[in-house]
């Protein structure tokens, strides 16, 4: 593998495909949360959105292909990426795997010290972002009637959703691509995973955004009976995250008191205590297996007849 010209072309892709897969987000976050509207309004609009996607794919495949005949050797995560497109978030580079790009960040080792800086700049504002979703619900629970009656206003309060989403959804993708213990981080941020995945209840019973509008248009009792019980589940998924959401700047606002933050750094520093002791078991042990080996040459040799 051409290291320096992998290098090369990881630096030269790095913020153009992270900008690139932003877009990815805003589009397939658009389309889940207008697919949510009660009143089947924003159809088109998400059909519109399915295209793009698919059109956006081809940037990923093309990154693939670049890398592939410059000598890549790490081509299955581009194959991942093309799969999940969001991944290319926390894209690492194609060298060693061991560095990668942030915005404001630049090129920096992926470690611990990363993963904690990274969430202390984003702590205040996710905050802000996740109290976006108060007026949102003021405003929905005011103006509900000319909401529903109005397209323009409930297309703006779904994009509005959409950007709090998004986020949730960057800050979590980037933050897993960093940690080491992956498990426990969705354990910890369950309701970060939360916030993520339920508006994609929308794409539970129907996948295809074409069949969507097709199938409204339909004249069938029986098949327009089904999308009706489809759009219903699709609101009482977005009620849940909204309810979740209020739950998450409750659950961040109470990890900024600083006994919690104290509390949560003793962890880490009795997790890394622990590592220190495992390596130190694991020297220990590795000198002994070579104390030992180097005993029995000894023996051996001292054991070897002397030629006369």
């Amino acid at each position: 593998m051409n290291t320096d010209r992998q290098t090369e072309l990881d630096r030269t892709l790095a913020a153009p495909m992270f900008t690139i897969t932003l877009l990815w987000l805003v589009i397939a976050g658009s389309a889940v949360h207008l697919m949510s509207d009660e009143g089947k309004r924003y159809l088109s609009f998400a059909e519109f959105c399915g295209n793009a996607l698919l059109v956006l794919e081809l940037v990923y495949v093309g990154e693939g292909i670049a890398h592939w005949l410059t000598g890549g050797k790490k081509l299955r995560q581009n194959v991942w990426y093309c799969l999940l497109p969001p991944l290319r978030l926390g894209a690492r580079d194609h060298v060693d795997g061991q560095t990668m790009w942030l915005p404001g960040f630049g090129w920096k080792q992926a470690d611990d010290d990363l993963a904690t800086n990274v969430q202390l700049k984003l702590g205040y504002p996710m905050i802000g972002i996740a109290l976006a979703i108060l007026p949102v619900l003021g405003i929905e629970f005011i103006y509900h009637e000319k909401i529903q009656s109005n397209d323009r206003l409930g297309f703006w309060i779904k994009i509005t959703e959409t950007m709090i989403w998004m986020a949730f959804a960057v800050e979590f993708i980037i933050m897993i691509s960093i940690v080491k213990k992956r498990l426990k981080f969705m354990k910890t941020h369950w309701l970060d995973l939360a916030i993520i995945c339920l508006p994609f209840i929308a794409f539970l019973r129907v996948t295809r955004l074409g069949q969507i509008s097709r199938l409204m248009r339909m004249k069938q009792l029986s098949k327009l009976s089904r999308t009706a019980r489809v759009f219903r589940l699709r609101g009482l998924a977005m009620r849940a995250w909204r309810a979740i959401l209020i739950l998450e700047i409750v659950d961040r606002l109470m990890h900024r008191d600083p006994e919690k933050k104290l509390k949560l750094l003793q962890e880490q520093l009795a997790e890394k205590e622990e590592e220190v002791r495992e390596l130190n078991t694991a020297i220990q042990q590795l000198q002994r297996v070579i104390e030992e080996k180097a005993a029995d040459q000894n023996t051996a040799t001292q054991s070897d007849p002397v030629p006369s």
